[in-house]
């Protein structure tokens, strides 16, 4: 059966006024703090639509300021989403590529990160086919156990590589523990990652592989761990200025948290004593109170699992949402503020409003989640919009 094309929706003014804004600026000054601490050239990790901050944009006000070597994304089709966006940069696809993806990686100039010896051939065969050379960088396991050429295989790929044409360009793994792990521990896994690392480098080299760059750092390990900085670092959550960074006092320019999740009170209901709000009756006002109704909810990126724990800001206060966070809308008690609030008076869920903040350290806590799935969870029907 022949299913009818549809046709691609045109992009719509915003009506609601529910937003993600990112801030270019606080991105450039990550990047540059980034490589202030790691001296080597950085490289932003943008998979998951850059970690949920839109990745065009912010490839974009990275690419336009020059301020990364290159971008790493985890599937083919993220590569060819940066090309398309006129992404001359070099993007490392650190992801397999699936079901046939390599005609793609090879057409589109994207790096191969090769974690299975069998892509090889079918990066080979690529290249045979467009009479050109082709450059990968293997991935090899170090202690993650998830991707990657085992120690042990390393010297056998690189010569099988060889064989078919394929040119080893570039050596790779990835941390298990960096975020943890004492940077001083001569016992640590990112220490005993690293040690096999090295090995790695030497039986490559040994068996001929041509190597030109050699990577390790994901952001804990770029910030925390000097050893782990080779060549170029691969950082994804502190350039978007959120997770751990331990040399925060030494740096000119500290970390900023790039991402704001804003909406705007649309109405404000008195409530008596006694009243409930929302599904399963979950708050009861203790008193009168008077009540803002936030066009926000879990289907935007607001976990259901922060009600009863979380904070917004309204007017550089912080102000308790109540009752259960639902699919579209969420609920702030603004008794505090008296007179001082109004319908459209922003509101603030993450991010800096006057000299208060909501970092995505406290709303993962609220939600119990980590960083990573606070920003990648904001959902696509929320517009991102570039300060």
């Amino acid at each position: 059966m022949q299913i009818a094309s549809v046709p691609e929706a045109r992009e719509r003014p915003a009506i609601r006024p529910t937003r993600v804004e990112v801030s270019v600026a606080s991105l450039l000054a990550n990047a540059r703090a980034i490589r202030e601490v790691a001296g080597v050239p950085v490289f932003a990790v943008v998979k998951a639509d850059a970690y949920g901050h839109g990745a065009p944009g912010v490839v974009r006000a990275l690419a336009d300021a020059g301020a990364v070597a290159g971008f790493g994304v985890s599937l083919v089709e993220e590569g060819v989403q940066l090309r398309e966006a006129g992404v001359t940069a070099p993007v490392l696809v650190m992801g397999p590529a699936l079901r046939g993806g390599h005609d793609e990686l090879v057409a589109r100039e994207l790096t191969a990160v090769v974690s299975d010896a069998g892509e090889l051939e079918a990066l080979a065969e690529v290249g045979r086919r467009r009479g050109r050379p082709v450059e990968v960088h293997l991935k090899v396991d170090t202690g993650m156990s998830r991707l990657g050429i085992a120690l042990g295989d390393v010297a056998p790929v690189v010569a099988r590589a060889r064989g078919t044409g394929v040119e080893i360009v570039g050596l790779m793994t990835h941390f298990a523990n960096a975020d943890v792990d004492d940077p001083a521990a001569p016992d640590s896994l990112t220490a005993a990652q690293l040690d096999a690392f090295a090995a790695a480098e030497r039986a490559a080299r040994a068996a001929g592989a041509p190597l030109r760059v050699r990577h390790a750092a994901n952001s804990s390990g770029a910030m925390a761990f000097p050893r782990a900085r080779l060549d170029l670092v691969r950082v994804g959550l502190a350039l978007y200025g959120n997770g751990h960074w331990p040399v925060d006092d030494t740096l000119e320019a500290p970390r900023r948290q790039a991402m704001r999740l804003v909406t705007e009170i649309v109405q404000l209901r008195p409530v008596a004593a006694g009243a409930t709000v929302g599904y399963g009756a979950l708050w009861r006002a203790p008193r009168d109170s008077r009540l803002a109704v936030l066009p926000v909810g879990y289907a935007d990126g607001l976990p259901r699992r922060v009600t009863g724990k979380a904070e917004v800001l309204i007017g550089g206060q912080r102000c308790p949402l109540v009752g259960a966070v639902s699919m579209d809308i969420a609920v702030a008690d603004v008794t505090a503020l008296g007179d001082r609030v109004h319908v459209g008076d922003e509101v603030v869920l993450l991010g800096a409003q006057g000299s208060a903040t909501i970092t995505v350290a406290e709303l993962a806590r609220w939600a119990q989640l980590t960083e990573y799935e606070v920003t990648c969870g904001m959902s696509k029907r929320v517009p991102r919009v570039y300060r």
